[in-house]
């Protein structure tokens, strides 16, 4: 995820697959103990990119991502996308 040339929080959230969080670029550039683990949710700060990593080897079919900001998410800021 990229927000390094943004200037709000966005919250961003996968739909029925897990991640995790392996790295942090810019913003406050490292990772804090609460988010090791597996996440559906990534708090992407102003001036920074956040690296995940996930597998989709349950499920093949249609996924959602989008910004937990109802504001963001009603202006576009959501996709879907199918794994085959």
């Amino acid at each position: 995820f990229d927000n390094s040339k943004g200037s709000e929080i966005h919250p961003m959230h996968f739909h029925g697959n897990h991640f995790q969080i392996i790295e942090r670029k810019g913003g406050r550039g490292k990772l804090i103990a609460t988010e090791k683990g597996w996440k559906d949710t990534v708090m992407l700060l102003p001036g920074e990119k956040v690296n995940v990593i996930t597998t989709f080897s349950q499920f093949k079919g249609k996924y959602v991502l989008h910004c937990h900001n109802l504001e963001h998410e009603d202006s576009g800021m959501m996709l879907n996308f199918e794994i085959v």
